[in-house]
C-alpha cells in the first residue's frame, strides 16, 4: 500500500501546503538500523511557517529513522526540499497537532490519536508522550 501511495503523490502535481494547511508528501529517511533509504507517504502540516510532520504514536519507524538521523527530503510531484527534523517545544507541538487534527479528512486516521479532532491545544498537550511531532527546519 505505501508503495503505490508514493508513486500517486510523487506522479500528482504538488500543491503549496499553505500557513493551516495539510497535504501529503513522501519523506525519505534512513533506516536507523539497515542504512536504507525509507520512503514513507505522510501528511505534513504548515504552521508558524514551518513544515511539521505528526504522528499519533511516537514509535512509528519513519519517527524513529529521523530521531537517529534527523535529515530527510520531502518531495511530491518532481519536487524535493532537504529539512533537518527537531522536536518542537511543547507549545508548537501542540499547536503543530491541532492544525493537523483539523486538517485531516480521514476518519480512520483521526481514529489513531489519542485525542479527538476538536481538541484544545492543552488537551493535546497533556497527550504529547504518546505522539511524535517533528518540525522541518531547511537544511
Amino acid at each position: 500500500m505505501n508503495a503505490s501511495m508514493v508513486e500517486r503523490i510523487l506522479a500528482a502535481p504538488a500543491t503549496p501546503i499553505e500557513e493551516g494547511g495539510y497535504a501529503l508528501r513522501v519523506v525519505r529517511t534512513v533506516g536507523r538500523r539497515s542504512g536504507e533509504r525509507r520512503a514513507t507517504p505522510l501528511g505534513a502540516v504548515r504552521r508558524d511557517g514551518y513544515l511539521y510532520l505528526v504522528s499519533p504514536q511516537a514509535g512509528r519507524d519513519w519517527v524513529r529513522n529521523l530521531h537517529a538521523d534527523p535529515w530527510c527530503a520531502v518531495e511530491a510531484g518532481g519536487e524535493r526540499a532537504e529539512y533537518r527534523a527537531l522536536v518542537p517545544e511543547p507549545g508548537a507541538a501542540s499547536a503543530a497537532v491541532a492544525t493537523y487534527l483539523r486538517s485531516v479528512q480521514a476518519p480512520w486516521a483521526l481514529k489513531a490519536f489519542p485525542v479527538p479532532a476538536d481538541a484544545s491545544e492543552a488537551r493535546i498537550a497533556e497527550h504529547l508522550e504518546t505522539m511524535a511531532v517533528l518540525r522541518l527546519d531547511p537544511s
